[in-house]
């Protein structure tokens, strides 16, 4: 890719725990993850990320998994909004919501499948990309690969961060060629 990216990553603590900005260093990544936070919380802080940030490119957004840990299954009408604040915030940024990733302890991944396919739905719905990462991190049977997760059996460990990472190179590898003029006026609001 010839010209650089600015390139969001929103999420929890599996987004903050990473360096995206080493995994991309031929693109601009601004790390938006912040650690226990819930979908709620993203949607609270949205304005003020969008207020304090230049456009972005692209912007890739994982959440959830904290809802799913205590218990919280209604994740959905909060997502929508984030995903429809962004899209009016920045309209000629390339948006993509990724699926939640699997647990590989007290979590019922069969729930985490049913928000994927709802959280796919709605992102063709609002016009937006989805990223299937949750396929990459299971086995044949539906369990989570374990090697790719940290001990508590939520985080993300070494080769699960590969994994994860190596899905948004692909994702990143497939999108069309932007010429410099439209680098330039994608960035200016």
């Amino acid at each position: 890719m010839s010209n650089p990216l600015t390139i969001f990553f929103l999420g929890d603590s599996l987004t903050e725990f990473y360096d995206w900005q080493g995994r991309f260093p031929e693109h601009e990544v601004l790390n938006l993850g912040l650690a226990g936070e819930t979908v709620q919380g993203l949607s609270s802080r949205i304005r003020r990320i969008m207020g304090s940030a230049s456009a972005p490119d692209i912007i890739f957004i994982m959440t959830g998994i904290n809802n799913i840990a205590m218990e919280d299954y209604d994740i959905l009408p909060e997502y929508e909004r984030i995903l429809r604040s962004l899209k009016l915030a920045y309209p000629s940024a390339i948006i993509i919501a990724q699926s939640v990733l699997p647990a590989a302890m007290w979590v019922d991944n069969r729930k985490i499948e049913s928000i994927n396919q709802q959280l796919n739905s709605l992102s063709k719905k609002i016009g937006l990309a989805f990223l299937d990462v949750y396929r990459s991190f299971i086995v044949e049977s539906g369990a989570p690969k374990t090697e790719c997760l940290e001990e508590d059996g939520v985080h993300l460990s070494s080769k699960g961060y590969e994994v994860w990472s190596s899905a948004v190179a692909e994702f990143l590898n497939h999108l069309p060629k932007r010429s410099s003029r439209s680098r330039s006026s994608s960035s200016k609001e």
